[in-house]
């Protein structure tokens, strides 16, 4: 099943999460501006890169996996009418990129840019999802957040320190810990090297001189700036997690109300229209439950690690955790970041049409919801597909 209009227009305009509007956004920096637009080439200003969440759910195996895909508008001044996507995991991905951005015109200076192009595409589809404080702090520890205009990572300072903060004091506790011994007091050259290590970990560059943190952590050397990466990341997803926890229990409840969660012009359904809806709405039950549990799975995992290290001296728990750290981050980015996104979604639908809608709006917000959870009815195929959007 295609994607259509709403469902589409729902997907990129409900959260950053899983959606960079690359050319809503490029249209608010001027042509003179000394940073200028994300890409180098026109066509990639004027795209859109969702982030797609698959393999998540009760009937699923292994991790979940996410994909990256660039949105090509057939009508740059209406995303919403359709258009051809190419998926960065797909066979012939960059070959099918440089024809798509070059439209033929494969000079010197047009395959120049496309590698430039790429070099963005690839830094963008080696994150887990596209929220803005992610955004921002791989393109800082990449070293080209500089030549990133502020308005693809959408985030003020206030923002960027309100969520920076509870991160910095969850790290600098541990960092403590692992150099002081948790001592009450700490020597003005144990407070340096604390700071010192917080620094390194926070930017994940390199690992010049916290080497006997990296060992002592046993973490292989050149796995270390992802690893710390990882981290940083899984502290933003509890952050995030416990921000959006009052808004989710109300979603929740919604999407967990046989009356609300139906349209309420029901009468109207055909018997194949009834069985659709309830099918769907159990499957979505599902996976939001699925990723409610692993996201507070993971989560409490974590802080159990971190709590037996820094009050119990015993780090072999918190050890472990870093050697799998991406895992954890892959797992919250997919499940707090489909909620996230989901809430926004709802809440627009809730707030303009009320809690108990009518077929039309019912289905608009039911179709996104199952869309963003990639949940489908049988014989339907890839809910993603934007292809020839309608």
């Amino acid at each position: 099943m295609s994607m259509a209009r709403s469902q589409l227009r729902n997907i990129i305009e409900s959260g950053r999460s899983i959606a960079l509007d690359c050319y809503a956004i490029g249209k608010t920096i001027d042509d003179n501006d000394p940073v200028g637009k994300l890409f180098k080439t026109d066509v990639m200003n004027k795209t859109v890169i969702f982030k797609r969440f698959e393999g998540t759910g009760p009937a699923s195996e292994g991790p979940p996996t996410i994909d990256t895909t660039i949105y090509f508008p057939y009508d740059f001044e209406d995303v919403y009418e359709g258009g051809e996507s190419i998926g960065f995991g797909d066979k012939g991905f960059q070959k099918s990129l440089a024809f798509k951005i070059s439209n033929g015109a494969a000079t010197k200076e047009m395959m120049t840019r496309i590698a430039e192009d790429l070099r963005i595409v690839h830094m963008l589809a080696s994150l887990h999802s596209l929220d803005p404080f992610i955004f921002k702090s791989k393109a800082d520890q990449l070293g080209v957040s500089d030549a990133i205009h502020e308005s693809y990572f959408a985030i003020s300072q206030e923002e960027w320190e309100a969520i920076r903060e509870p991160i910095r004091e969850k790290i600098s506790r541990l960092v403590t810990k692992a150099v002081s011994g948790g001592e009450s007091t700490k020597s003005a050259a144990q407070e340096q090297q604390v700071e010192e290590f917080l620094m390194k970990i926070w930017q994940a560059t390199d690992i010049e001189g916290i080497e006997p943190f990296i060992k002592a952590m046993q973490i292989e050397p050149d796995r270390a700036p992802e690893v710390f990466f990882a981290w940083k990341a899984v502290c933003y997803y509890q952050v995030r997690f416990a921000a959006i926890t009052s808004d989710l229990k109300a979603y929740f409840q919604w999407v967990g109300d046989n009356g609300l969660c139906y349209p309420s012009d029901f009468p109207n359904l055909t018997p194949d229209e009834e069985r659709r809806i309830k099918g769907l709405r159990d499957k979505l039950r599902d996976k939001m439950r699925m990723g409610y549990v692993e996201a507070n799975t993971v989560l409490k995992e974590y802080e159990e690690s971190y709590n037996k290290f820094v009050h119990d001296d015993r780090p072999q728990a918190f050890m472990e955790f870093l050697q799998n750290s991406d895992a954890s981050y892959l797992s919250l980015a997919s499940s707090v970041s489909n909620a996230a996104h989901g809430i926004n979604l709802w809440k627009w639908y809730v707030d303009h049409f009320g809690a108990s809608m009518p077929k039309q709006q019912f289905m608009e917000l039911f179709d996104g919801l199952t869309h963003l959870y990639d949940v489908k009815h049988v014989g339907e195929v890839k809910s993603w597909d934007t292809e020839s959007a309608a």
